[in-house]
């Protein structure tokens, strides 16, 4: 027997997923430049935040252009 999954709930599992991976980079990110952190560790996590935040909003465009 298989399961089918909607599109619906794997956009929000990786909507909810993408939203969580920014709150949590960004407060990584946060958290070494307060403990001064070294440079690498800094622009890790800053990466990690833009990419996942370029995610969002690529997601979100393709979205709309789909809907109109």
């Amino acid at each position: 027997m298989t399961t089918t999954h909607s599109q619906t709930s794997d956009n929000s599992a990786t909507h909810t997923a993408l939203w969580a991976l920014v709150a949590v980079s960004g407060v990584a990110n946060l958290v070494s430049s307060v403990a001064q952190a070294p440079l690498v560790v800094n622009l890790a996590t800053g990466l990690v935040t833009l990419a996942a935040l370029t995610a969002l909003g690529t997601r979100y465009l393709r979205a709309r252009r789909t809907r109109v």
